[in-house]
């Protein structure tokens, strides 16, 4: 009768000393040494909980878990910036076609239009905008609680580093307020 480990045998001492007995039997049967050496070895009690895991967990707690707790971040790539225009984009590094996310911030008075790799915007009379050599992302458009939602959209194809701009509305104009880098390889 062979005993494996776990199992119901192991909680009998005769047993347990029948498999041990069994053990040593066996590994002098095959010369296998360090199965014999191993078959005299005492069993080791359970491991206690020591000073140095509590220290290990207490390290944990203050230095990795608790600012996660604390972090009052909403997971957004832009705080709320009443004071003045702001577009992030993120990963700034990445694949031609894949996914980025962007997202603007600004005072809510726009309206605004955010594109990318545009040089200049204009808006037809309809209220439709286009960019000549981009792509309009969203606009025109206001920015309720001076940021937009974010957005997730595709990357350009092409290779090198491209903009994402916000182009906010002064007078008949559409100017520039502010760029974020994607670097597309």
């Amino acid at each position: 009768m062979i005993l494996l480990p776990g199992s119901e045998g192991r909680r009998d001492p005769e047993r347990a000393a029948a498999a041990q007995r069994q053990r040593e039997r066996f590994a002098r049967d095959v010369g296998d040494e360090a199965g014999l050496a191993w078959a005299h070895e005492p069993r080791r009690g359970p491991r206690k909980f020591t000073i140095g895991t509590f220290v290990v967990l207490v390290l944990f707690a203050g230095l990795g878990a608790l600012p996660l707790i604390f972090y009052d971040g909403d997971g957004s790539l832009l705080d709320a910036d009443c004071g003045r225009p702001a577009v992030e984009a993120s990963p700034d590094r990445l694949q031609a076609g894949e996914n980025f996310a962007w997202q603007a911030a600004g005072p809510e008075a726009g309206p605004y239009v955010i594109a990318i790799d545009a040089a200049e915007v204009t808006v037809d009379a309809g209220g439709t905008a286009r960019v000549s050599g981009g792509r309009v992302l969203a606009g025109p458009t206001g920015l309720p609680g001076c940021r937009s939602a974010q957005a997730v959209t595709v990357a350009p194809e092409g290779k090198g580093t491209h903009e994402v701009a916000v182009f906010r509305r002064s007078g008949d104009r559409w100017e520039r307020s502010a760029v974020a880098l994607l670097r597309v390889s």
